[in-house]
């Protein structure tokens, strides 16, 4: 028997079945809620990014104003500095710039009531500043570019701070409201799920990115501030603290830059002269410019007008040039300068002007003129001087000619005299004989040594390395056979040195001579001791006696001609020894000097250039 199926009830069934759409329409609603609530959020966040990025836009036009207003008050300043046109235009078309940014911002921000305030305020304030700027372009047509820069120092920059700082206001708040709808946005994007999740991170990622565009904007707008400011700092440092002379012109001749060392040198106040209102040809000497332009005009084979070209004409070449030329004040005093030309050129060559930078040359002129006149002076002494050597030559051949013939005659004939009348003279007339003869004898020796003395200053050195050991042993034979008296004479260490053998073995003889004999009165006690030292970069040689000496009140004598500190009955001799001596070591660069003292003896020194060892 077949069991019979399980009996489910039909209200159970039909309850089951509604239980079943409940649940499905749940699940329905939920999906439809789920999906409405994240096509919401998707709205939400679709909104909240455009409010960012309406924001990031809005941004995007304040940082263009600022860049525009930055960009035309460089080009006003610069339009100041130098008064070309093109600088004022160039500054108009950034104004246009901004007043256009301006604009698009009205539109921007509509819904910002607060906003519109500070766009509206920005706009006034440009307005203003653009208007003061266009009133100083004005007043460089009026009164020149001097008197615009003083307006526009006295003034300051207070227009142009209110106008930075009304767009700080603006961008402050924009990026207060770009934080907070970011933020809005941000927690809008974390609650989607799924594929929307991607939605919101493309999103976030065009933020970042537009945060990193608006970063380097705002470094870029920086960095251009700071070098506006550099620049500042720098065109015054140069202009104001020069010590030359600089004038700038631009390209119709038009004198735009006139630092203070032109104005002090040249007796114009800048203001009297920029502008146009000087030519720099009205501070040079006229016959100067009207000689240069004939020079350029044949140079270059095309004709130069006597005026501002010749200063240009070669920088117009893209060559500097640098000449002297005479200056003349305004209250017509001349002065030498040294001028260099070059031309101002921008980044792509075009010719803006030119500049030249100019130093006063008078002490460098005056010291050439001395030295000129210096060198005629030296001229004329040295024709001097070759008559007056002709003029010793004259008188050197007649002393060794005219006068040695009548003493040869006088001592001649008293010897003859008294070898033939010897008997028949008395004891006075012979003592008269002998002193003629010895008289003639000592004449003759006079003679000898003033030759000596004049050819020491004529005779051409022959400069060798001496052994000075053999030279001084040589001179002490030659003195030796000389000397009446003789000495005990002892030799130290004799450096070697460099010098004319013939001349220093004079020296030498001379000293020994001198030593030996005013030593002689000690007889067999004489002593005379000769050494040398190493001192520095000369060698001092010493010739040291026991002799009688000298008073040191009379040194100054010892070196001159026929000055003699003991009398003929004492010791013999001219008095040009000595002075032989001191003339013999100075033509060698070396000094002679003399120590002693009355009845202890003398120390005469000499020193010469020491040349190293003999190799």
């Amino acid at each position: 028997m077949q069991a019979p199926d399980t009996f489910i009830p039909s209200g159970f069934m039909r309850l089951r079945r509604r239980w079943d759409w409940v649940i499905f329409a749940f699940a329905i609603g939920l999906l439809a809620l789920a999906t409405l609530q994240s096509f919401l959020q998707s709205r939400e966040s679709e909104s909240h990014n455009r409010l960012v990025a309406h924001t990031v836009e809005v941004l995007s036009s304040i940082e263009a104003i600022d860049r525009a207003s930055l960009l035309m008050e460089a080009d006003h300043r610069t339009h100041l500095m130098l008064g070309t046109p093109s600088w004022a235009e160039a500054r108009a078309r950034h104004h246009e710039q901004a007043d256009a940014a301006v604009g698009r911002l009205v539109e921007l921000v509509t819904d910002n009531p607060a906003q519109t305030t500070n766009v509206a305020q920005v706009r006034r304030l440009l307005g203003e500043r653009f208007a003061s700027m266009e009133r100083r372009s004005a007043q460089i047509e009026r009164e020149g570019v001097a008197a615009a820069q003083q307006q526009f120092l006295s003034e300051g920059t207070r227009s142009f701070d209110a106008l930075q700082g009304a767009i700080a206001v603006l961008g402050t708040a924009e990026r207060q409201l770009l934080s907070e709808r970011s933020q809005r946005a941000a927690d809008s994007t974390l609650n989607l799920r799924g594929s929307l999740l991607y939605g919101p991170g493309i999103a976030l990622l065009i933020l970042a990115v537009g945060f990193v565009i608006l970063r380097r904007q705002l470094e870029s707008t920086e960095r251009m501030r700071a070098a506006l400011a550099r620049s500042d700092a720098v065109q015054k440092a140069m202009l104001n603290g020069a010590g030359h002379m600089v004038i700038a012109v631009d390209t119709d001749g038009a004198i735009i830059v006139f630092n203070r060392a032109a104005s002090r040198k040249l007796g114009y106040a800048a203001e009297d002269v920029l502008g146009g209102r000087e030519n720099v040809a009205r501070f040079h000497d006229p016959d100067e410019i009207s000689d240069r332009a004939v020079e350029l005009t044949r140079e270059l084979g095309t004709r130069v007008l006597p005026g501002p070209e010749v200063f240009t004409e070669i920088p117009r070449r893209e060559l500097a040039e640098t000449r002297q030329w005479t200056y003349v004040t305004r209250d017509g005093r001349t002065f030498p300068g040294q001028l260099t030309v070059s031309s101002i050129r921008d980044d792509e060559g075009r010719l803006l002007g030119f500049i030249g930078m100019a130093e006063d040359v008078s002490e460098r002129v005056r010291a050439e003129h001395e030295i000129q006149e210096l060198n005629t002076t030296l001229e004329a002494k040295a024709e001097q001087l070759e008559e007056t050597v002709a003029e010793l030559e004259s008188f050197s051949y007649s002393i060794s000619h005219d006068l040695r013939a009548p003493l040869r005659h006088i001592h001649g004939y008293a010897r003859m005299l008294e070898e033939d009348a010897a008997g028949a003279l008395d004891a006075e007339c012979a003592r008269y004989l002998t002193a003629i003869s010895d008289s003639s004898r000592r004449m003759g020796l006079l003679i000898d040594d003033l030759l000596s003395l004049s050819r020491m200053g004529r005779k051409p050195l022959q400069i060798t390395m001496i052994t000075m050991a053999s030279l001084v042993q040589a001179a002490l034979e030659e003195a030796r056979t000389d000397a009446t008296q003789q000495a005990i004479v002892s030799i130290g260490d004799l450096p070697d040195a460099a010098g004319d053998p013939a001349l220093l073995r004079q020296v030498w003889v001379n000293l020994i001579s001198n030593a030996i004999k005013y030593s002689s009165r000690r007889g067999e006690d004489a002593r005379v001791s000769i050494s040398g030292a190493i001192e520095g970069g000369h060698v001092r040689y010493q010739v040291r006696d026991n002799g009688i000496g000298f008073d040191m009140r009379f040194v100054d004598k010892l070196f001159g001609v026929f000055q003699r500190l003991h009398i003929d009955e004492e010791f013999e001799g001219t008095g040009v020894g000595l002075a032989i001596v001191q003339r013999i070591v100075l033509r060698h660069g070396g000094r002679v000097s003399a120590v002693g003292a009355p009845d202890a003896g003398a120390t005469f020194s000499f020193t010469l250039p020491y040349r190293g060892p003999i190799e």
